[in-house]
């Protein structure tokens, strides 16, 4: 199987990650990992022209793959189609004239447990970092592990390296394990398996990589019968707003739930953080505040009370049981940032499926996310799409617009819709359309496109939700603001 690992810069360059195979005393075990990528173009009204070369291990291009991309609209790269022999392990490099974006879907198969198919999906970096932030990251055998990747985010070199410093946390803030340092070549990739890495069966944390060089990051977590994954963080805010917050038992069995994973990013202080809960109308329903030492990240579960949460009962209570809403994380001083992990399980729709995002520190007035689905066959659904958008300002975004084009860039659906309150959200499903989306199937029945949001003066924030019955499995990746 063709193997990918996905990152991704800006107008002239984009990096990106592969994942390959865990090693066969991890578990679990996902078995056999590639990655399919979209590339958007952010340009309104002039084509892109993009490049996209296969870089292995030596620094070498083993295949280049060109392709136009309408304005504002996408275009999909499949690794099957990519050329590369199987078992081809490596990063890619996407270059364009014009200003784009990136995210990856990862499809792992033949894993050690359930029916041996898991997905999750990452986002591109629009530049290079010169330190990535993981929040949420786990070395429990048997139970949860996460894998690290990290690439150089510079042109390819058959020569030229770069030294990377990655250092793990543990929950108190102690350093889990004395840093250390990997060398890459330039466009290469590194992944580290943290049941490698001494960290203590059971371990939970946070780690910061750190380089003189631009880097870009991936981490992959792998429980049992389910995947996730999220790109490293560049860096956050005073405030960490997550759209997308669940705790859901309606009828007596658990259907979804989330842990959310807030990290300090301050190398020297202790952040106190005020942690709200907010419903899909804005209301709040619950606070309580938490003290998270310098480097180091605490977990707030809506379902299991081992986590940091100060009363889980009072939590629990307050959000019922039929929760869909938004957590705002406010730092005392010390910036932040955060990971959720949406959860489902065997008596949800989707099944036994976990998914991943991060927090933004603020809202945008465009919003563009690259990979969106409507396909159906002979009754038979594969794959659609849930949007959650979310206004963050302090006033009403009103009539705002949101565009749906296929990937010639044909604009198939148009709508407009106002958030009136702070911390107020919409739904838009591609397979159920309503409400201001109206009737989802003007897309057709093999859409794969992109969809854009023009929000002038207001400060959005969205997420994407893949659900992807052909993998038995879903995705969720960050929409890319501007």
């Amino acid at each position: 199987m063709r193997r990918l690992r996905f990152a991704v810069p800006v107008v002239s360059l984009i990096a990106v990650l592969m994942l390959t195979t865990l090693a066969a005393a991890s578990e679990p075990n996902p078995g056999a990992g590639s990655v399919n990528f979209t590339v958007q173009n952010l340009d309104p009204s002039e084509d892109a022209s993009v490049i996209a070369s296969y870089i292995n291990s030596a620094g070498q291009a083993d295949a280049t793959i060109p392709a136009t991309i309408a304005p504002q609209s996408s275009a999909g790269f499949n690794i099957a189609e990519s050329g590369l022999a199987d078992n081809w392990d490596g990063s890619v490099i996407v270059s364009g004239d014009r200003e784009i974006v990136a995210f990856a879907q990862a499809r792992w198969e033949n894993g050690s447990i359930g029916d041996g198919k898991t997905a999750g999906a990452y986002n591109g970096f629009t530049a290079g970092a010169s330190a990535l932030y993981f929040p949420s990251l786990a070395a429990r055998d048997g139970k949860q592990i996460s894998r690290l990747s990290i690439q150089s985010a510079e042109g390819a070199s058959e020569s030229e390296t770069i030294d990377v410093t990655v250092a793990f946390f543990n929950r108190d803030g102690t350093a889990a394990k004395t840093a250390y340092d990997i060398s890459l070549l330039k466009g290469t990739q590194q992944t580290i398996d943290l049941m490698d890495e001494a960290l203590g069966d059971g371990w939970l944390g946070a780690a910061v990589v750190s380089s003189a060089s631009p880097i870009a990051g991936v981490s992959t977590m792998h429980w049992k019968e389910y995947s996730g994954a999220y790109s490293g963080v560049m860096g956050g805010g005073l405030v960490a707003y997550l759209p997308s917050i669940t705790r859901r038992l309606p009828n007596g069995p658990w259907l979804q739930y989330t842990a959310v994973l807030v990290q300090n990013l301050s190398s020297d202080t202790d952040a106190t953080v005020t942690v709200e809960w907010y419903d899909r109308d804005g209301a709040l329903q619950h606070s309580f505040d938490d003290a998270i030492p310098a480097n180091s990240s605490h977990g707030y579960n809506t379902r299991w009370t081992s986590s940091d949460v100060p009363d889980h009962a009072a939590l629990h209570t307050a959000l019922g049981d039929d929760f869909n809403g938004s957590v705002v994380v406010t730092s005392d001083g010390p910036d932040i940032v955060a990971i959720a992990n949406l959860q489902w399980t065997a008596d949800s729709p989707v099944n036994l499926a976990a998914t991943a995002y991060s927090s933004e520190p603020a809202g945008y007035a465009e919003i563009f996310v690259p990979a969106n689905f409507r396909r159906v066959a002979a009754g038979t659904w594969k794959q659609f799409s849930g949007l959650i958008v979310q206004n963050v300002g302090d006033s009403a975004c009103t009539d705002f617009d949101v565009e749906w084009r296929d990937r010639d860039g044909l604009l198939l659906l148009s709508y407009t819709d106002t958030l009136t309150l702070q911390g107020q959200s919409h739904g838009y499903n591609s397979r159920y359309g309503g409400g201001p989306m109206g009737d989802s199937s003007v897309l057709g029945d093999d859409f794969r496109g992109s969809v854009y949001f023009d929000a002038p003066d207001c400060e959005l924030i969205a997420i994407h939700n893949t659900l992807w019955n052909l993998q038995t499995d879903s995705t969720t990746y960050n929409a890319f603001g501007k």
